[in-house]
């Protein structure tokens, strides 16, 4: 006896939400952001934007700017999860203490991170979406 399965077409609905605007001191703030983005084979990708804003004249301006890809499932978990959830107070904790302050001299000098440098920062991001 033959069984058919039929398949439906996978879909992946993109959407962007910012999460949080955090203030860490006089003159910056900075936002978190979910993405999540679609591949062409309709496959989600998880993303995590952080964005550094420093207070120039009048305005706030964007001088950093960090994405993160969510490639280890647990990862993919953790940032899905922040859509649903919110954040944690523990990973708010992380990305003000050990996230911003890897950041933070980059929008001060204006010098964009080296490859070292960018793995730091992506292994801070890492470890706070994970407390």
């Amino acid at each position: 006896m033959a069984t058919t399965i039929t398949t439906g077409v996978k879909t992946c609905k993109p959407f962007l939400l910012r999460v949080m605007v955090f203030s860490p001191e006089s003159g910056f703030k900075f936002t978190i952001e979910i993405q999540k983005a679609c591949t062409s084979q309709n496959e989600p990708v998880w993303k995590l934007l952080f964005d550094l804003y420093k207070k120039i004249g009048a305005d706030f301006q964007e001088v950093v700017s960090v994405e993160f890809v969510a490639g280890d499932p647990n990862d993919i978990d953790k940032v899905a999860a922040i859509t649903d959830e919110g954040m944690k107070r523990s990973q708010v904790r992380a990305f003000r203490d050990n996230v911003y302050a890897l950041v933070k001299p980059f929008g001060d000098s204006g010098q964009k991170p080296n490859n070292d440098q960018k793995k730091k920062i992506d292994e801070s991001i890492r470890q706070a979406i994970n407390s």
